[in-house]
């Protein structure tokens, strides 16, 4: 899915979301993001902790077909590319309910932090789901960085 200019595929996961999770864990993916993350073989996400942030990364499953592909044409035997692996299959297939929600296992939920609502932002491809406070600091060291950047790309610039 998504928008096709020529081959190129554009975002298909924009904006934030914040929605509740219930008392036995379940949460709504946003009704916009649905379409693309329903197929014949699995309607659900692709989850898994986020490595360098405190979120949970998603994805749909066509997304983790493309990580294999690249993780395909890399020397199996390069400790990298078996780091990769690890990390990539030990996230969670995480199916829709009838009611397009999924299930954020008790692990989840300790290790980046969400309790009572849970905010999805897009990523283009893919989204993160965050406790909103720990996206708020991660927004702000966001703003920060670009800022610095564009410092530095000004003063190059003169």
């Amino acid at each position: 899915m998504g928008y096709h200019i020529g081959e190129r595929v554009l975002s298909d996961f924009i904006g934030r979301y914040l929605n509740k999770v219930d008392r036995k864990g379940r949460v709504s993916v946003p009704a916009v993001w649905r379409p693309r993350l329903t197929r014949e073989d699995f309607s659900g996400i692709v989850a898994q902790a986020g490595v360098t942030e405190k979120a949970i990364e998603a994805y749909p499953r066509d997304y983790l077909e493309i990580i294999q592909s690249k993780l395909d044409q890399n020397d199996p035997l390069l400790e990298e590319t078996e780091f990769e692996s690890t990390i990539l299959f030990g996230g969670s297939m995480l199916p829709f309910d009838k009611e397009g929600r999924v299930n954020l296992s008790e692990n989840f939920k300790k290790e980046v932090g969400i309790d009572s609502e849970a905010l999805f932002v897009g990523m283009g491809r893919k989204f993160r789901i965050w406790d909103p406070k720990n996206f708020d600091k991660y927004l702000d060291r966001a703003k920060s960085y670009m800022d610095n950047r564009r410092k530095k790309m000004d003063t190059n610039v003169r």
